[in-house]
């Protein structure tokens, strides 16, 4: 989660990952490039460092796609919510 939050200070970081989260497509570097009007060279580094994160996945069924998973995204958002909610549960003893 923490990763995911971190984001916010890598803005194509930040555009590309919630850009794909939001279609739920798969896209090519040249199709998020495109439509995020960033350069094909910072969505290629963007990409690779989401990648590098296992923020996102290579697509298995699109050669050069690329998507996310956003059930694990769901998943991880509800664990967070659950240890949150228990952490505040304690503090109110």
């Amino acid at each position: 989660m923490e990763t995911v939050l971190g984001l916010q200070r890598a803005p194509s970081q930040f555009m590309v990952f919630y850009h794909l989260l939001g279609t739920g497509k798969t896209m090519t570097v040249k199709e998020i490039s495109d439509e995020l009007v960033l350069t094909p060279k910072a969505t290629e580094r963007a990409v690779a460092k989401l990648l590098e994160k296992n923020i996102i996945q290579k697509s298995p069924f699109r050669d050069g796609g690329y998507n996310v998973d956003s059930k694990g995204v769901t998943l991880m958002l509800l664990v967070t919510s659950m240890e949150l909610y228990q952490e505040h549960k304690k503090k109110q003893g």
